[in-house]
């Protein structure tokens, strides 16, 4: 078996919550290395007032310290399911540091809080590391149950260049999967030359030895396709969605709607996007 090395950010220090939980879950699925990397987050903002900067350094080096103290937690974590990793920590900026680290990584994990309004969707920090991270990015919204990662998946095929990276980067785990649904929705963008090579989508899971059952997603207006995935989601108990991220620029999802932000708004299932 390849060797995968995956990387969880975190910008807290509880180990029991969703992203956590999934990151665990996945590596001891596809047998992988999990490091995780913890950042004290230091915006360029912080130096916008001089007299404050003393009071932002020492605030964040009480977290850098204050997480140190956590590599014994971590490494309590992953012996309980038999996975090897590092717990790492740094302080700076999230996106320019999580970007940097990940260079050397198979996929990233994120939590995506879906309470939050001041982050709009597009252009947080979760959604810009998947523009700047070069690699394929396990979205995990921190609603999620997880009750597992990878048994259950639906697929949301488009036939864009975003799609198939997604794709690709899943297929370790379609391998595995119990059950892989794949909605495609290609007829949408049909006037795209095709990613894949001939004769298309199923040809190309069955030489992965992916066994997947295959519908057409055909919802009219493309505002529709975000929720018809996630209904399709919750139908199956699905617990990954596989799919592109932001076949569209992020402006047009901003103003005209689209499946990557109707389900980062609104999902409550485990993402793995790629860009």
């Amino acid at each position: 078996m390849s060797a995968i090395d995956v990387l969880l950010h975190l910008d807290h220090l509880d180990l029991g919550v969703a992203a956590p939980r999934a990151a665990i879950a996945l590596a001891h699925r596809l047998g992988a290395r999990l490091d995780a990397l913890y950042v004290a987050d230091l915006p360029a903002t912080a130096f916008s007032l001089p007299e404050a900067v003393p009071v932002q350094l020492e605030e964040t080096q009480r977290r850098v310290a204050e997480a140190q103290a956590h590599d014994a937690a971590w490494q309590q974590a992953l012996a309980a399911r038999s996975i090897t990793g590092r717990w790492r920590v740094t302080q700076g900026d999230t996106v320019q540091a999580v970007s940097q680290a990940v260079s050397g990584y198979d996929m990233l994990i994120m939590e995506r809080s879906q309470k939050r309004s001041d982050a709009p969707v597009g252009f947080g920090s979760v959604s810009r590391c998947v523009f700047a991270s070069g690699r394929p990015v396990l979205v995990v919204p921190d609603t999620s149950p997880v009750p597992s990662i990878g048994a259950k998946v639906l697929v949301a095929w488009n036939g864009s260049r975003e799609s198939a990276l997604a794709l690709a980067a899943a297929v370790p785990l379609l391998q595995k999967a119990d059950d892989v649904y794949v909605l495609d929705g290609s007829v949408m963008n049909e006037d795209m030359l095709p990613v894949l090579p001939p004769p298309g989508l199923a040809d190309w899971l069955q030489r992965r030895g992916i066994n997947a059952r295959v519908d057409t997603l055909d919802t009219g207006p493309s505002h529709a396709a975000g929720p018809a995935v996630l209904d399709a989601a919750h139908a199956m108990q699905a617990d990954l969605i596989v799919m592109g991220a932001w076949s569209r620029s992020r402006l047009a999802q901003m103003v005209l709607g689209g499946t990557t932000r109707h389900l980062f708004m609104h999902g409550d299932v485990p993402m793995l996007v790629a860009h």
